[in-house]
């Protein structure tokens, strides 16, 4: 499943009266988005407590708390964490990260906290949601067999990586737009895990290389690149860039949409198609449109719903109520 399918039946989910009895664990590959959509997914549903707990790197002594031998017998004093979504303090969610990670008798800790809402001897919230990540043992990151008895007691989701619901994300976090166009052309290098290379190409390495300094010499600016995504996706962006850099100014292709060149080779029609949504405007989109009366129906669509989603107020113009009446099939 991806993404935006995980988030929306752990939301539909979670909504129902009794829900929160369902926990979520998302497995996936390393830097997929695993934990970025179970934060999207308190964040949608407008929880004010949330607690994170990486069970990777805690003790079972985490859950249980520690001895007060104070008086005539022991105490167990709850851990912060826990003692924060105790029972009575209402509506709360617990996000626990890196559970397959976990050593086993970490997981045998957790097994009462996610059935019966126990840390210790502290009951905890009634209206506690809670979600789980992990990654899978295959892909050598340091993941431990689940133990059945943990496995039942919550809802598998394998977590897919998608371009699409990758690009929604991407557009709302103001990511390169050069580099949004290159994983749409080359899909395939989105996520491309290999246990056996250091650096590689996911999500999350991907948005690293958005933040390296665009300024920076072109042997240099590779180097980086090769550094969180391996030499070889690094080669294909950075010739992708340069492409991307020696287009035409879109503003020529605005001053004249019914004249300006269409190329043909698809890298650097993916290219001018995101700059174009980059600078389309309310003010300029009916020559946008006039331009992508002249390209295949799959980049008029790509390039429209960019721009509506970086530019909402487009879609109160003219120009776009036309164009969405004369082109309904492809924005479906």
């Amino acid at each position: 499943m991806n993404y935006q399918d995980i988030k929306t039946s752990i939301v539909s989910q979670f909504s129902v009266p009794g829900g929160n009895r369902v926990v979520p664990f998302i497995l996936g590959a390393p830097g997929g988005g695993k934990s970025a959509c179970a934060r999207d997914v308190v964040r949608t549903m407008g929880f004010e407590r949330v607690i994170e707990f990486t069970a990777s790197l805690r003790d079972p002594v985490d859950i249980l708390g520690t001895p007060n031998n104070a008086g005539d017998y022991t105490r167990w004093v709850a851990p912060e964490e826990f003692y924060h979504l105790r029972q009575g303090v209402g509506r709360a969610a617990l996000i626990l990260e890196e559970l397959s990670d976990a050593p086993v008798p970490m997981q045998n800790a957790l097994c009462r906290v996610i059935l019966d809402r126990h840390a210790g001897n502290l009951q905890l919230s009634d209206q506690l949601f809670i979600i789980a990540t992990g990654n899978r043992t295959e892909d050598k990151s340091g993941a431990n067999r689940i133990t059945s008895k943990l496995a039942g007691r919550t809802r598998r989701f394998d977590f897919v990586e998608n371009v699409d619901a990758w690009t929604e994300w991407a557009l709302d976090n103001e990511i390169d737009p050069v580099l949004i166009q290159f994983l749409r052309f080359r899909v395939n290098l989105l996520s491309d895990f290999d246990p056996n290379r250091f650096a590689n190409p996911t999500p999350r390495t991907w948005e690293r290389v958005s933040l390296i300094p665009a300024d920076l010499p072109d042997q240099l600016f590779f180097d980086n690149v090769a550094g969180e995504v391996g030499e070889g996706a690094a080669a294909e962006f950075t010739g992708f860039r340069r492409i991307y850099l020696n287009l035409p100014s879109v503003e020529s292709v605005l001053l004249d949409p019914a004249g300006a060149d269409v190329p043909s080779d698809p890298a650097t029609k993916y290219a001018l198609m995101g700059a174009l949504a980059h600078k389309a405007t309310k003010d300029n989109f009916d020559r946008v449109c006039a331009y992508l009366e002249r390209v295949e129906p799959e980049f008029r669509a790509m390039t429209v719903r960019d721009s509506i989603k970086l530019q909402p107020a487009i879609k109160s113009t003219r120009a776009f109520v036309s164009w969405a009446s004369a082109n309904a099939e492809v924005l479906m």
